[in-house]
């Protein structure tokens, strides 16, 4: 029988449901085919039936789908058993057999199939089929069924559950379907925030199970080596030899995997937790987090970390292959064993390569290739959302960006990959509409994503879609916003835009509400980080900790982390020690459990809005074509910079001569181990010229690059985190070019840095957000000293002072983007290179 694909949802909605659209009305029309009646003026037609023995999770599943029904007809639905033949039935296909269901639903290799389902209308039975190749696949019928009727979960918060009201439910639905990456995990880092009450961690699990979110396989490829330290801690302490050699001294968290009695412990560790534990499909066997691996001479002769790493495992895979066949051993593909082994690895190892923390002489995107062609069983681990490296502020992390999404799951999936993990945070309020994006895509990677974010914005803010389209949109890392106060104003009057517009949704009110909440939380980190002395920091810190701990079931922001990183460094930093301790006797000052109203959620907003005023900019466009700027100068300067992270140069060949450079690598010492960087020129058409790579050696290296002809010509430079260097002779034209997103960080403060500002312009505006420096006209006098960050800059420009070039000193490059001049910055007046349009 032939597979298929979900329909969008609203297209499923609108084809299969033909609720309240009567053909029949239409003069010349066909009637359409014959629909299966569930319920009616508040009678449900048929019963839920499961088989006699079916399990208790098929069974909690049930009376999950009698709550929904009931909830969108006002009809109660029956649960009973029965052989299938009448109903809503709801198991497997061992307990409701059917041949033809068979195709469909087969277990292939490697578990694809665990998770397969098909639903099947059968009008003249009076059945609606909701069949699973297993338990697993039997929900995911249900709730496939239920997104089809008009349910949605896109959020763990109830406030997000959109539950449709049909008095009247007639379906006529067909479909079968399985996941592309089998195992598919958004999960918490620092877990979750009440472990005693549950009720977060039960929110979380019934958002995963109704959006489909599950493991074909159960992967397990964390850090596991300091948890075998500590199991056999007396056999360590007995022996520290059995422990890593790290500058001659024996110590943790790594093994010394020389030692045969290791490679015993691991294997013997190993067996024990599938003997203990028969529900495992694999156990990790992968390194303690972190570095200083062994460096014995026995095991510097076993080659590389990673031969060392995947040695062992190799090993312990053979006997688990021997005790326990179709289990595996799990490991990341990660650090310093980012890089596959130089021999072949066994058929029950499995490994998830890492986005992030890669070391050695390929970056991620080679390994997403070379991993594939090295062994069948890989994965991929992604980095949706740090705490510590976004705090959960505007624009977010990789989860918020829908262009990367789309882009690396897609890509995931074409090399095969059967499993992706993705390290988030609970924090919904900048991630949110990208988890629930991501997981729709990890099950069907070519799913119309307009499709399913048009759907979002219908269904979760129906009149004011438009708008909250718009909010998204213009906080989505991937569109390049500049964080200002300019850009929080006009999300904040987005929300305020959408409230009026939902005015008579309840529903979507308190949807918004959750982001006015969130952005709250934005306005107080806000202050916090910009706080001009301590006191007024901590109490923007006290206010931020309230709020946060008030909303916490919004899920807005991910609190366990605030809890457990922000809450302690405050406590250390404004020497208040009671702020990170709760007793019997005293609470922690942050900790009040009012309720947080709507009122305190509409009086925050106003309080926001205030605060937040727009700063309406013309943003001029200049040409891409770049010419020398011909300006004069008696002591031109040789150009020198030093970044972490990529930046792009123009350069200009005046008569054909070849580019001349030098570019320093690797000047972190500690990233040397990183991968190569990388270097490309192309033409002003975008046509290649050179490219090369260059070790992380914290060498200068000298280029001389042949070019076709004169004119201008772009260089690129990916550091790979390692920092680099970049030397042009003085009287050579090259520029640095400004980049609207994240730019890189210069090392230091800059040389003088000069920009032109155009005839006619009458004041110098734009983005900054770093720290202070010094704007300079042309005659070299200081014009202003800009101390603001995250803000628009504007510096008036005096009569007879347009049409020159002005500088910046004591300029550490942050992100800059000018609104009305060219983007461009040089090291001297005669090496700046303009748009042709400029002058």
């Amino acid at each position: 029988m032939h597979q298929t694909r979900p329909t969008p949802p609203g297209v499923v909605v609108c084809l299969l449901l033909l609720l309240a659209i009567s053909p029949l009305a239409l003069a010349g029309e066909s009637p359409p085919p014959a629909e299966l009646v569930l319920a009616d003026s508040g009678v449900a037609r048929l019963p839920i039936v499961v088989a006699d023995g079916a399990a208790e999770s098929t069974r909690a599943v049930a009376r999950e789908l009698a709550d929904f029904l009931q909830q969108i007809t006002g009809a109660a639905f029956a649960i009973q058993t029965g052989d299938g033949s009448r109903g809503i039935v709801v198991g497997t296909l061992a307990e409701f057999p059917d041949a033809s269901l068979q195709p469909d639903l087969e277990i292939r290799e490697d578990r694809d199939g665990v998770e397969a389902f098909a639903i099947r209308t059968d009008v003249s039975d009076d059945r609606l089929r909701l069949i699973g190749a297993t338990e697993l696949g039997a929900s995911h019928a249900v709730f496939r069924f239920l997104e089809a009727v008009g349910c949605r979960w896109f959020f763990p918060a109830p406030e997000w559950q959109v539950v449709p009201s049909r008095p009247r439910l007639a379906v006529r639905i067909n479909e079968s379907d399985r996941p592309k990456i089998l195992s598919r995990r958004i999960w918490y880092g620092y877990g979750y925030f009440d472990r005693r009450e549950g009720r977060c961690q039960v929110d979380y699990e019934n958002w995963a199970r109704r959006n489909r979110m599950a493991q074909s396989r159960r992967i397990w490829c964390g850090h596991a080596w300091q948890t075998i330290i500590r199991d056999h801690q007396a056999a360590f302490d007995a022996h520290p030899e059995y422990l890593a050699l790290v500058k001659d001294e024996r110590r943790g968290p790594q093994f010394c995997v020389s030692q045969p009695a290791v490679r015993q412990i691991a294997t013997q560790w190993t067996l024990d937790q599938l003997r203990r534990r028969p529900e495992l499909d694999m156990v990790s066997l992968e390194p303690s987090d972190g570095l200083d691996h062994c460096q014995c001479e026995s095991c510097q002769a076993m080659g590389s970390v990673s031969n060392r790493v995947f040695g062992l495992a190799n090993e312990v895979a053979r006997a688990v292959a021997r005790e326990f066949p179709g289990k595996m051993v799990g490991l990341l593909a990660y650090s310093d064993h980012s890089e596959p082994p130089t021999f072949p690895l066994e058929k029950n190892v499995y490994v998830q390569s890492t986005a992030g923390f890669i070391h050695g002489r390929y970056t991620f995107d080679e390994l997403i290739e070379l991993w594939p062609r090295h062994g069948g069983n890989v994965g991929f681990y992604e980095y949706f959302s740090v705490w510590l490296w976004d705090f959960d502020m505007p624009p977010g992390g990789r989860g918020a960006n829908v262009e990367l999404i789309r882009r690396r799951i897609r890509q995931y999936a074409e090399q095969g990959a059967t499993s992706l993990d993705c390290e988030s945070g609970n924090n919904w309020g900048p991630h949110g509409r990208g988890y629930y994006l991501a997981n729709r895509l990890m099950w069907n990677p070519e799913a119309d994503v307009d499709a399913l974010l048009d759907d979002f914005y219908q269904q979760a803010f129906g009149p004011a879609a438009e708008t909250m389209q718009r909010y998204y949109e213009r906080l989505d890392p991937g569109t390049q916003p500049l964080v200002s106060e300019h850009l929080l104003a006009l999300a904040l009057r987005d929300l305020d835009e959408a409230a009026r517009l939902a005015a008579d949704r309840p529903d979507v009110l308190a949807r918004i509400n959750h982001l006015k909440q969130y952005q709250h939380y934005v306005r107080l980190r806000w202050e916090h980080d910009r706080a001009e002395n301590r006191d007024a920091k901590r109490q923007w810190a006290l206010e931020a900790l309230t709020h946060v701990y008030r909303t916490r079931y919004s899920y807005m922001n991910h609190w366990e982390a605030i809890r457990q990183s922000w809450v302690r460094n405050a406590a250390d930093e404004f020497e208040v020690p009671e702020w990170a301790v709760e007793t019997a006797a005293s609470r922690p000052p942050w900790k009040n459990d009012a309720a947080y109203t709507s009122a305190d959620t509409a009086a925050a907003f106003q309080d926001d809005l205030i605060r937040f005023q727009p700063e309406p900019l013309v943003e001029r466009e200049f040409s891409r074509n770049l010419v020398p700027g011909g300006f004069r100068t008696d002591a031109p300067a040789e150009s020198f910079q030093r970044y972490q992270k990529g930046a792009r140069y123009a350069l200009y060949s005046r008569t054909g001569e070849p580019l001349e450079l030098a570019i320093t690598t690797g000047i972190i010492a500690w990233y040397r181990d990183r991968p190569d960087a990388r270097y490309a020129v192309t033409g002003a058409d975008g046509q290649a010229v050179a490219a090369g790579r260059l070790p992380q050696d914290g060498q200068e290296h000298p280029l001389r690059i042949e070019v076709p002809s004169a004119g201008l010509y772009w260089l690129e430079v990916d550091d790979q985190g390692a920092a680099w260097g970049l030397r042009v002779a003085a009287g050579r034209p090259v520029s640095l070019s400004l980049t609207r997103g994240n730019a890189p960080q210069h090392l230091g403060h800059m040389q003088r840095m000069y920009f032109y500002v155009p005839r006619n312009t009458r004041r110098i505006d734009y983005f900054w957000n770093g720290g202070p420096h010094v704007v300079h006209g042309p005659d070299g006098a200081p014009v202003a000293e800009i101390k603001t960050r995250g803000k628009f800059v504007a510096v008036d420009v005096p009569d007879g002072s347009d049409g020159q070039v002005w500088s910046f000193s004591k300029l550490a490059l942050g992100q800059l983007w000018f609104f009305n001049l060219p983007n461009y910055l040089a090291a001297s007046p005669d090496a700046l290179l303009l748009p042709e349009d400029a002058r």
